[in-house]
């Protein structure tokens, strides 16, 4: 499932931006018009990764300096272990759709 996260214009080439899509924050990061969809907290300490810095390809926290790899989620260094969520996505008409994997619970009632 796809859904609207955002406007590609909404993220200029070298910046990063959050939004929020079914209560769950998003980094957008376009690098020279190449966007990535990733977690937008810290898998440490849950920091705010907008807050943070961008270096070509490594994102920075800004809480604790842990680095990741904008391209695949990955830990370059802690105190992080744990990598950031890569999302797919698609652009049509001017707008970033964010693929959602639908999570399925069961119960009684």
């Amino acid at each position: 499932m796809y859904l609207r996260l955002c406007n590609t214009d909404d993220v200029p080439a070298g910046s990063m931006k959050k939004f929020y899509l079914r209560g769950q924050e998003f980094l957008v990061v376009n690098l020279n018009g190449q966007f990535h969809c990733l977690d937008g907290r810290c898998t440490h300490a849950g920091a705010p990764l907008a807050e943070g810095s961008l270096d070509e390809e490594v994102l920075t926290c800004p809480w604790h300096y842990s680095r990741f790899k904008i391209t695949d989620g990955s830990v370059i260094n802690g105190p992080a272990k744990k990598p950031l969520n890569v999302y797919r996505y698609e652009i049509k008409d001017g707008q970033l759709l964010l693929e959602l994997k639908t999570k399925t619970s069961f119960y009684t009632l």
